[in-house]
């Protein structure tokens, strides 16, 4: 296997053993301030993130899923913002089914993506929000926003964090990562380094002009290197099997 071969199964497995975790080179998100971070765990440990893009529906990353076979019930918290805290716009609700994309690989990470379809609709208020997807794709240089609960140095902080990044030209993400990157995939971060998703924050969101342009997948086991920006499942490559799977479920 190859170096970056390596780093996706590593940073898949570390995403999911890793307790709670932030962000790196981020600062505290205004509270609230994403109401459609959702926080998805594995009893009580936060395993990854998500997105609320309907009142039913939460997007992840497929890798995000433990279990190759049978169903996988997340319990999924809503409207958090301190995970040691309870606050009165919290919402925790269980799921009834997790749907990963059926093209997923495992070993590539390709079309990293799957719906979790909750119990009972979120409540929706001024703490707790959907998304909207985006539909086109993005442009280098667009600025985005990520957010999460992931590693902020070798601390695990338990307030959300949020960082600028900026979407990187594919060919220029291509040539960094050269037989890995496909259509399916957008990078983006900050080339001299420093700020980057890291474990934690899977199947979290980047948000792109008001709107759902990723889904934190993969990238080095070392997050945060200069000219190793992180790799985002590309949401509008999904919206049509996004949009039918809800309607069909």
């Amino acid at each position: 296997k190859t170096l970056i071969q390596k780093s996706i199964t590593s940073i898949a497995l570390a995403t999911i053993i890793k307790p709670s975790s932030v962000i790196l080179g981020g600062k505290p998100c205004v509270p609230n301030s994403q109401p459609w971070q959702a926080a998805l765990f594995s009893g009580f440990r936060l395993i990854c993130g998500g997105t609320l893009i309907h009142p039913s529906w939460v997007v992840s990353a497929a890798h995000c899923r433990k279990s190759k076979g049978g169903n996988v019930i997340f319990p999924v918290r809503l409207g958090e913002h301190h995970l040691r805290r309870i606050d009165w716009s919290e919402q925790l609700k269980l799921s009834s089914k997790a749907i990963v994309h059926p093209e997923y690989n495992r070993r590539t990470l390709n079309n990293d993506i799957m719906l979790i379809k909750l119990l009972t609709p979120a409540t929706l208020n001024d703490k707790v929000k959907v998304l909207d997807l985006s539909t086109n794709c993005p442009q280098p240089g667009t600025k985005c926003l990520i957010s999460g609960w992931g590693t902020t140095s070798t601390n695990y902080p338990d307030v959300l964090q949020c960082a600028n990044i900026t979407i990187i030209n594919h060919n220029v993400c291509r040539s960094i990562y050269p037989n890995y990157i496909n259509e399916n995939m957008v990078c983006a971060g900050k080339m001299v380094g420093g700020t980057d998703s890291c474990q934690g924050d899977s199947g979290g969101p980047l948000v792109c002009n008001g709107k759902l342009q990723g889904i934190v997948s993969w990238g080095p086991y070392i997050c945060a290197q200069p000219n190793k920006p992180g790799v985002y499942v590309n949401v509008c490559k999904y919206t049509n099997w996004i949009q039918e799977t809800i309607q069909n479920n």
